[in-house]
């Protein structure tokens, strides 16, 4: 059963990394950003993104002329957050 889960995480860090990688690819070209699938990529992703872009906002260094935000969402959820997922699924919890 975690076998299953933690292939079930390691395929969701796969997909929100190609997403990313998309987003990242449509926000450099404008002619992409009106297109169905960035619509489709920016619903999926804005979840992850947007904690971080309000945080960034409210502290002293947000509201500048770039928005990091999904810079540090990159970081946070493919490096931190779902490694832990995958290890907290692998990991045999005492009965």
């Amino acid at each position: 059963m975690n076998v299953a889960v933690a292939t079930a995480v390691g395929w969701f860090r796969e997909i929100l990394f190609w997403a990313f990688i998309i987003r990242i690819v449509i926000s450099w070209i404008s002619q992409l950003q009106r297109t169905f699938i960035a619509t489709i990529i920016v619903m999926f992703t804005e979840p992850f993104i947007s904690p971080i872009r309000r945080l960034i906002s409210k502290s002293p260094l947000g509201g500048g002329m770039f928005d990091f935000s999904l810079m540090i969402s990159w970081f946070l959820w493919l490096f931190l957050i779902i490694p832990f997922l995958h290890n907290l699924a692998l990991t045999q919890l005492p009965t």
